[in-house]
């Protein structure tokens, strides 16, 4: 096989000198099964000294092997030998391989300073499913395209027609992109033609291998959707501002950073993590719901990509927190309607499973009331370590390269102008803080008033954020008061949540006020964290008219929250007036059709409304935000980055 991927997807796609010198490569595998052509791509990527910045390896598989069975095709010793190249980066391969729930997973490997500085690496998007269903769900421009899966047989006595697929790769297809196969099928090149692709002649290789190229040369190229993939910009375009420090804008700038351009993080604060994200910890989990829709397709994303990012983190030392796993209760479902339910998902006990209230009890290590379900890939961190850290990771990469982070603490923005160059942000004196072609507002419901600072000839659709107050409680508790707290092994949640902030401390809450603006810490909502922490199994039940523990602090915050609970992640749309003077054809019902504040230099994009569950969004609010401002491939489905998209709401009302 590493022949066949050198001689027939390799050289039939112009590699590896095609990639040299490039910022990001992208190449589409439409079979991964044992991963074998992409570790043949990945040794020949590191075995180039002029290798590209970025090799994006994007790969669909219907029935992907499990982690032991992967490792048992790769024939893996529990320790390879350094003389065995190939089994080590297999071994790293099946080390990193996820649980096996459907959608896109996103490894990273080899990230580290190249020689001219900036940040190198591999990604492997590993897209679980059919081809024909994952492809139209694909959102990326790719430059090479290994073609695997498709008959080989060339003389039929009835032609069939080309998979419906093939005939729409030109959606993905980058300029000038290439495509190969082993495959001489008639309905190969029948479909890569209907794409727009010139297929050259069928080559024969050394020995019996055949070879059908193919370079994507269009008659007609579409305009690009205001809402769709933008173009890579320009070296010299690679600048974003980020508004805000909090888990948004941290994990926004660090994604950017990670696609090689330059950011200026502008907050009010001294340091990050100041506001709503600055309590001492929080919960991150996966959710289930029975037609496993939109809300429960992104939320399990963004909590494994979130778990993917800070396990090693904890694991080392390097945040405080937890990740072993997370209980959510559940009293209404009992345990034969959990695993019909989790069969007809088609989810995986090492990412969800059901807990009876005895075993949540021997899980947990407290009474909970009931049973519920146990998320391996959840847990507990510190938001402000967490910010904190995603810093330190992206000012460590450039420190020696063109590309850079700079912090500027202490400094209020209080109006955003746009300029022929692109974006300024201004204090209220109207000093000139920063500019850059990109600007990106992460601060939460303040981004609102951002907004109004806007020029007419500029103005976008309003922000539908709400500010909802949230008071948490920690109690903690010395040897002499052990008694009185049980402390959980692990996170849990259900009606409120406890957690074991240290050994000695117990964290848990939260109250929810809407349209409340009092900034103390008031005795009535620790009172109501006592009893759902007490109902939780973490406490005895608190009298109403005993004094507070003495010890008890607490602290409180507010969340920016939208009406259907998802988060803001994009480039702002217009307004409705502006919206009057496109014309009349503008689909305007079709999110991706809208116009947006953007232009080929570069835009104003928005990472907002991240509500109640901050830390579980902020790995992936961060990587789908650097696909709007870069370009690179969308980590999710087509239909949920829609689903985030801040301009969803304008195309639901012209719908209806």
């Amino acid at each position: 096989m590493p022949d066949q991927t050198q001689r027939v997807f390799m050289a039939g796609n112009g590699l590896p000198s095609r990639w040299q010198g490039r910022t990001r490569f992208v190449i589409l595998d439409t079979g991964f099964g044992q991963g074998r052509r992409f570790l043949s791509t990945w040794s020949a990527w590191r075995a180039d000294a002029h290798r590209c910045d970025r090799l994006v390896f994007i790969a669909i598989e219907t029935r992907p092997l499990s982690r032991q069975a992967l490792r048992e095709a790769h024939r893996l010793a529990e320790t390879p030998q350094p003389s065995q190249p190939d089994a080590i980066l297999a071994q790293r391969m099946a080390d990193a391989w996820p649980t096996l729930t459907p959608g896109i997973h996103t490894l990273s490997f080899d990230e580290a300073l190249g020689p001219q500085g900036g940040l190198q690496g591999v990604s492997l998007m590993l897209c679980l499913g059919n081809v024909a269903d994952i492809l139209p769900t694909l959102m990326a421009e790719v430059d090479a395209f290994y073609l695997d899966g498709l008959s080989a047989t060339q003389n039929m006595e009835e032609k069939p027609r080309p998979p419906g697929w093939l005939s729409r790769l030109n959606r993905l297809a980058a300029p000038q992109a290439t495509a190969s196969s082993s495959s001489l099928a008639d309905v190969l090149r029948d479909g890569l033609t209907q794409a727009g692709f010139e297929v050259a002649p069928s080559l024969e290789a050394e020995g019996s291998l055949h070879i059908t190229r193919a370079t994507f040369a269009p008659r007609y190229t579409p305009p690009s959707q205001p809402g769709g993939l933008r173009a890579p910009a320009p070296l010299a375009d690679r600048d974003a501002i980020v508004v805000g420090a909090g888990l948004a804008g941290c994990s926004a700038a660090w994604a950017v950073c990670r696609e090689g351009w330059r950011v200026t993080l502008v907050d009010q604060h001294e340091g990050p993590a100041q506001e709503g994200s600055g309590n001492p910890g929080g919960l991150f989990h996966s959710v289930l719901h029975g037609d496993d829709g939109i809300h429960a397709r992104t939320h399990r994303a963004a909590a494994l990509a979130t778990w993917r990012q800070v396990q090693p983190w904890i694991a080392d030392g390097e945040l405080a927190g937890q990740c072993e796993g997370l209980l959510r209760l559940d009293g209404k479902t009992h345990r034969a309607d959990a695993q019909d339910l989790l069969a007809r998902l088609g989810l995986p006990e090492d990412h969800v499973r059901w807990l009876d209230m005895d075993a949540a009890r021997a899980v947990a290590g407290v009474a909970v009331p009931s049973g519920g379900w146990l998320y391996r890939q959840g847990g507990w961190l510190h938001p402000a370590g967490y910010a904190a850290r995603l810093l330190q990771e992206a000012q460590r990469w450039h420190k020696q390269g063109p590309s850079s982070l700079t912090c500027l603490w202490n400094q209020a923005v209080a109006r955003i102008v746009p300029t022929e160059q692109g974006w300024e942000v201004h204090d209220a004196l109207g000093h000139c803080i920063a500019q850059a072609p990109s600007l990106v507002l992460a601060n939460a419901h303040q981004a609102q008033a951002l907004l109004t600072t806007l020029p007419q000839d500029h103005t976008v659709a309003p922000l539908p954020l709400s500010r909802v107050r949230g008071q948490i409680s920690a109690w903690p508790c010395p040897d002499d008061q052990a008694a009185e707290v049980s402390l959980p092994r692990v996170p849990v949640a259900g009606s409120g949540y406890v957690l074991p902030l240290r050994d000695d401390c117990l964290l848990f809450g939260a109250t929810t006020q809407h349209h409340d603006d009092d900034p103390s810490v008031r005795e009535a909502d620790h009172r109501h964290n006592l009893k759902q922490a007490a109902r939780l199994g973490t406490c005895p039940d608190h009298p109403a008219d005993a004094p507070l523990p003495l010890a008890l602090q607490g602290r409180t915050g507010w969340r920016a929250t939208t009406p259907d609970r998802l988060p803001l992640i994009g480039a702002l749309p217009w307004s409705d007036e502006r919206l009057t003077q496109v014309p009349a054809k503008t689909r305007l019902d079709q999110v991706r059709l809208i116009p947006r504040e953007r232009t080929d230099r570069g835009g104003l994009y928005v990472v907002s409304g991240l509500g109640s569950r901050g830390i579980t969004w902020t790995a992936l609010a961060g990587a789908l935000l650097a696909h709007w401002v870069t370009g690179s491939p969308c980590p999710i489905e087509s239909d949920l980055r829609d689903a985030l998209d801040p301009a969803r709401f304008l195309s639901r009302a012209h719908r209806h």
